[in-house]
């Protein structure tokens, strides 16, 4: 059976590509170049990109974890603590090039939306372009955390911890709340 072809219209998506590596930022944008992006913005050190995040506005932030003095954990942190700015909302995907278990965690509780192990898969960068278009995950905004929300499953809450999501409430495994066989096959209608 012949898989469905999907379109994407990408010519006007505007990257940030944000790597002290030149190397690692032109195979970037020749891997985004590929994908029909042409109009990536590119800078090699973090207050580079802090100057002109904070005046223009981007579709997608691509970041490495590793920079000098200044690491991109630092940098997506202080683009998500102002909410007001132009991109304190935008999706940021993290570039490392080890994904240990801890990192990938740095990465999330700094508020990125993914971290990406370098060399990039021109598909895996794909795929998490799309997921991130595909599924609006909100934006949490607490005392120690600003960013998406760091959820990715939907199970039952812990015994005795108070429901943060009741708009998740019907999706959990707790029978009372699960859905029907008959609602589950009509989502994948």
């Amino acid at each position: 059976m012949p898989r469905p072809i999907t379109r994407l219209a990408l010519r006007d998506v505007e990257p940030l590509v944000v790597d002290d590596s030149a190397r690692s930022i032109e195979l970037m944008s020749t891997i985004l170049m590929g994908f029909g992006i042409s109009r990536t913005i590119k800078c090699q050190s973090a207050q580079a990109a802090r100057d002109i995040l904070a005046s223009k506005p981007f579709d997608l932030i691509l970041v490495s974890c590793e920079m000098g003095d200044d690491d991109g954990f630092d940098l997506v942190r202080d683009l998500r603590s102002d909410p007001r700015g132009p991109n304190g909302c935008t999706p940021v995907v993290m570039l490392s090039a080890s994904t240990p278990q801890a990192k990938v965690l740095m990465a999330r509780d700094a508020g990125a939306n993914f971290t990406i192990a370098k060399p990039v898969s021109p598909q895996i960068l794909l795929e998490r372009m799309l997921w991130i278009a595909q599924r609006d995950r909100p934006f949490v905004d607490t005392e120690t955390y600003r960013g998406p929300d760091r959820r990715f499953r939907t199970t039952p809450r812990p015994e005795g911890m108070e429901e943060r999501r009741a708009e998740d409430l019907r999706l959990t495994a707790t029978p009372d709340r699960a859905l029907s066989q008959d609602e589950i096959d009509g989502l994948f209608q």
